[in-house]
Parts: structure tokens; sequence; C-alpha cells
């Protein structure tokens, strides 16, 4: 398959839909981006920061993904939300994807 490290782009171009890609190959491959048998032994901390790490990356996607789908005036929706690439669910509004004005809106909820 490809072997060794990746970086998430590469593993993004060589996955693209999935369709292409066995289960066994994606993980071969994940395993080329994040030493997926080495987490069992991380430290709760340590699996705070990774869960924050990838939270922070998948909305900074998610923004991206958006600004692309407006700049292509291509805005696809799901009950009026941008919607998630390869999900039928609704776009989740995050501190990051929205701002100040919402973290002002969460902390008076």
């Amino acid at each position: 398959m490809h072997g060794g490290n990746i970086d998430l782009l590469e593993l993004a171009r060589v996955v693209k839909d999935g369709g292409s890609v066995s289960e066994e190959e994606f993980i071969e491959l994940m395993q080329g981006v994040l030493p997926i048998d080495s987490l069992k032994d991380i430290t709760p901390e340590e699996s705070e920061w990774l869960f924050m790490a990838i939270t922070w990356l998948f909305d900074y996607t998610l923004l991206l993904w958006e600004f692309h789908r407006t700049e292509l005036n291509k805005g696809t929706t799901y009950l009026g939300h941008p919607r998630i690439p390869g999900s039928s669910g609704p776009f989740i509004d995050t501190m990051l994807t929205r701002g100040k004005s919402y973290a002002r809106k969460l902390v008076t909820v």
C-alpha cells in the first residue's frame, strides 16, 4: 500500500471518499498518520489533549469546507445549516466556527 508516515492531507488524497480503500488499507494508512496501537497507553490528560487537537482540526476543516462551498456558490444545506461533508447531519456551531458572539451566547444560556 503506502507505508511509512504520511500527513493528514496526503491521507485524505489517498482515501478520498473511501470507496477505493479497504478497511485494512485505511487502518494501515491511518497508522502512518497516528500510532493507533499506542493510543491505549496514553494518559487521561494526553487523551484530552488529543481529543482537543482533533476537535480543533475538525472545526477548522468545517470552516474551510463552508468557505469553499460559499466561494463556489454551492452552499449545501441541511435544514438551513451547512452540511458536513460525507454526512447527512447538521452543522454544529462551535466557538471556533462562530467566534466571540457565539461564545457569549453559550455563557449566557
